[in-house]
């Protein structure tokens, strides 16, 4: 990109940070006369600063679900409620948890006003069928033209995917598996979400998202905490006007590079620095980035570890002492924080200035703390984190260096510019690699924007080989199915397409830049 465009790029960062007037957490102090600071500061924010409680979302487990896509009036802020798209009524939408091996059919019924359009469904980090997979659509008489993706008016309802959409007042069967390769898919900590043509970030940012848990035998085998010391934590930013209404930005949303919705609240499961009554032992926290655009760098405000055991992909195979974690966009992340030194104390969750890769549009993080945990008394803790977790899939072995395909990211210079994958914009009905069904496949993703992007392939994990030419740190070095790539960084992972023909979609995790053209497809075609 030329100077001039890198100076867009760094003024539009500068702008987004201006609107997003981040929240700072406060600065630790010293003990003065032999009170210590930190523990008033506690009290205090007990009574101003996280005033919410934690909402934990609504669990189903049944293998016949039934969610209605309708909006309702939600609790987000103080005063007046705010209405939101959601499914089933709240946001997250429900958690869906269920065992491994065991198929789970979910209809989903788009109650919504006609002129939202048609939705679809994807389950992210699902191993499923093409159809059920989610598919963007094309263009129709709702949605009539596209601005960036190089979407055909002549497509039939089969080559665009149109078929597979929920209309205004439809209903659409899914059907989840949850096998791979021959076995029940591991256990891992997944999510569903809106995947619409054009309009992903504006469905998901109105509230369409929720959380997905699978369960298996090899993670309960493990000496980790559950019940209620196990929670997941869905952390979405969203903007507000006075009347305490969703702002909608995507009618002025620029142009990429600019592109990139922020809002000023930061939400953890739909409230606004919540806290969390905790005992002094161990808990299993499932983190999830469900923002639009935003990154995160967790830390814990008193500065002690945590263990994380999983990243989206499930379990890893040995645990990582860490103080600090990048998540970007749709990026999950499990962790042991063991509250039993903090008795009586608050902790918490917060994001922190990223140091390092900090050299383009997107690959900030957001500054300010998230929710707080509130320390009870100790409480008996027969759990622990093993020394290994779970052993790596058996193709990893079998992965090979040598490149099958390779997917660039640029951007156009035409009047409107357009993200491109390989010089191109979405059509859904073009694909552009086709690896045959039961093969372990390379390839190699380039950035080569001055932006930073999250790239994530539907249809199965990758292990990641390298990332700019040497090995990956631990916690990229296992499974994983969305990747961080800052301006300039390539990579290349493995993984195993089994089971399933058809068509899946590689794009970026920005929301903004998905609509934008940012998303390719692949073919899945049967073994010669």
């Amino acid at each position: 990109m030329s100077e001039q465009g890198r100076g867009l790029t760094r003024r539009a960062l500068l702008a987004a940070g201006g609107a997003g007037a981040l929240a700072l957490a406060l600065p630790a102090r010293p003990r003065l006369g032999g009170v210590d600071l930190s523990s008033l500061e506690a009290l205090a924010s007990r009574r101003r600063g996280f005033p919410a409680g934690l909402p934990i979302p609504p669990v189903i487990s049944d293998p016949e679900i039934q969610i209605d896509i309708h909006p309702a009036k939600l609790p987000i802020l103080p005063g007046r409620r705010t209405t939101m798209w959601t499914y089933n009524g709240s946001f997250p939408g429900p958690t869906i948890r269920r065992p491994a091996g065991q198929e789970t059919r979910v209809t989903f019924t788009n109650r919504l006003p006609s002129s939202a359009g048609e939705l679809s469904v994807h389950l992210h980090g699902g191993h499923t069928p093409s159809a059920d997979d989610g598919q963007p659509g094309g263009l129709t008489a709702r949605h009539a033209k596209s601005l960036y993706c190089d979407v055909s008016r002549n497509l039939s309802a089969r080559a665009a995917g149109n078929d597979l959409l929920i209309y205004p007042g439809g209903e659409r069967l899914y059907t989840y598996p949850l096998s791979e390769d021959g076995a029940p898919e591991r256990a891992a900590f997944q999510w569903y979400h809106d995947h619409r043509l054009d309009h992903t970030g504006r469905n998901v940012w109105r509230g369409l998202a929720g959380m997905w848990i699978i369960d298996d035998d090899v993670d309960a085998a493990l000496p980790l905490p559950r019940g209620e010391r196990d929670i997941p934590l869905m952390i979405a930013d969203r903007a507000f006007n006075e009347r305490n209404q969703l702002t909608n930005p995507f009618g002025t949303l620029g142009h990429p590079p600019n592109d990139g919705v922020t809002g000023r609240y930061v939400l953890v499961n739909g409230a606004y620095r919540p806290h969390h009554a905790v005992s002094a032992c161990r808990y299993r926290l499932r983190i999830l980035n469900a923002s639009n655009f935003r990154a995160y760098n967790l830390a814990l405000s008193n500065g002690a570890p945590m263990i994380q055991i999983a990243t989206e992909s499930g379990l890893i195979p040995r645990p990582l002492k860490r103080r600090k974690i990048l998540i970007g966009p749709a990026e999950r992340v499990e962790v042991i924080v063991d509250f039993s030194e903090s008795v009586g104390k608050s902790v918490r969750l917060k994001s922190v200035r990223r140091h390092g890769g900090e050299n383009g549009l997107g690959s900030h993080a957001f500054e300010g703390s998230l929710m707080e945990f509130r320390v009870g008394e100790p409480v008996p803790d027969d759990t622990s984190v093993p020394s290994q977790l779970r052993p790596l899939p058996y193709w990893v072995d079998e992965a090979h260096n040598s490149v099958d395909h390779k997917w660039t990211i640029s951007i156009s210079t035409d009047f409107i510019p357009t993200w491109l994958i390989n010089g191109k914009a979405f059509n859904p009905a073009r694909s552009d690699a086709f690896p045959p069904v039961d093969t372990t496949q390379t390839w190699e993703v380039h950035n080569r924007t001055d932006v930073a992007h999250l790239w994530h392939i539907h249809h199965t994990d990758w292990f990641m080989l390298s990332r700019n030419g040497r090995q990956p740190p631990p916690w990229e070095r296992c499974l994983k199915e969305t990747f961080f790539l800052d301006p300039g960084d390539r990579i290349r992972v493995a993984g195993h397409l089994s089971d399933f023909t058809g068509k899946y979609v590689v794009h970026c995790h920005m929301l903004d830049h998905e609509d934008h053209g940012l998303m390719s497809q692949y073919e899945i075609v049967p073994a010669s």
